[in-house]
């Protein structure tokens, strides 16, 4: 198939290729191994055939429980899915869901949010949160098989799976500003040239971050203090917070780089 960083999915949202990135040692991530997106419960059969001719095995699912039953993934031949919800975030009981969201929406742009103060700080320390991608990264070594591929999605598949991109082109080595770059495309794939449209819930705070906010590198950079200010560096994240060994590392380079 042909390589292209956007994938032509016209019922979905946000598919995305992380294939072709180079990384720091001079290689350059597998094509059809690693797949981004938003919600797959309107995929019509033809987009549920092209993704499976794609080569898809595994669909980890960061979506809250309520929307997975809302809108649960089709079912595809031969495709593995497997739930790993981002929220609720455990680490902040006092907080309801709703106050979390009006965070993610009135943040001060010029003075930074204090640690777990912050929705994309809490999505890389919060412990239920990181149990999520860990998750995430046990399906990618799972996936040993030639020509398979894993798709990693949320609704909107810009802010949690932006995230978790964050995280997966770490481990593999890219530099920050190609995960950057890689995160900013969310803004041009959902606000360039149409409308975005997302699954319906009844949660009004989820639909407000899907669908009225675009992604901005102030919160991803805020993750990625975060994670320096609390581990030290990605490394360190990965091997505690992910709870992936050096060779844990090394495999997945090996299974998703070339």
């Amino acid at each position: 198939m042909e390589k292209q960083r956007i994938l032509p999915i016209q019922s979905g949202l946000n598919f995305r290729e992380l294939g072709g990135y180079p990384t720091k040692d001079g290689k350059t991530i597998k094509w059809q191994k690693i797949l981004r997106s938003g919600y797959l419960s309107v995929l019509t059969k033809k987009d549920q055939n092209y993704l499976l001719d794609y080569g898809l095995r595994y669909v980890v699912d960061l979506r809250s429980d309520y929307e997975i039953i809302r809108n649960p993934d089709p079912r595809m031949t031969d495709v593995q899915q497997i739930p790993a919800s981002v929220y609720p975030f455990s680490n902040r009981p006092s907080t309801s869901f709703s106050q979390f969201f009006k965070r993610l929406f009135h943040k001060d742009a010029v003075k930074k949010p204090s640690a777990l103060s912050d929705p994309y700080e809490l999505m890389v320390l919060d412990s239920h949160a990181q149990g999520a991608f860990r998750k995430l990264f046990q399906t990618l070594l799972k996936n040993e098989q030639p020509n398979k591929a894993v798709l990693f999605h949320c609704a909107a598949g810009k802010d949690r799976t932006g995230i978790a991109a964050f995280l997966i082109l770490s481990a593999l080595g890219v530099d920050q500003k190609t995960i950057e770059e890689d995160y900013l495309l969310s803004n041009k794939v959902l606000f360039g040239t149409t409308t975005i449209k997302t699954e319906a819930t009844n949660n009004t705070a989820i639909n407000r971050m899907n669908q009225a906010r675009n992604v901005d590198l102030h919160s991803l950079r805020l993750a990625a203090k975060a994670i320096t200010s609390e581990y030290g560096d990605m490394i360190n994240y990965l091997n505690q917070a992910m709870v992936l060994s050096n060779d844990d590392i090394a495999e997945l380079k090996r299974l998703y780089t070339e």
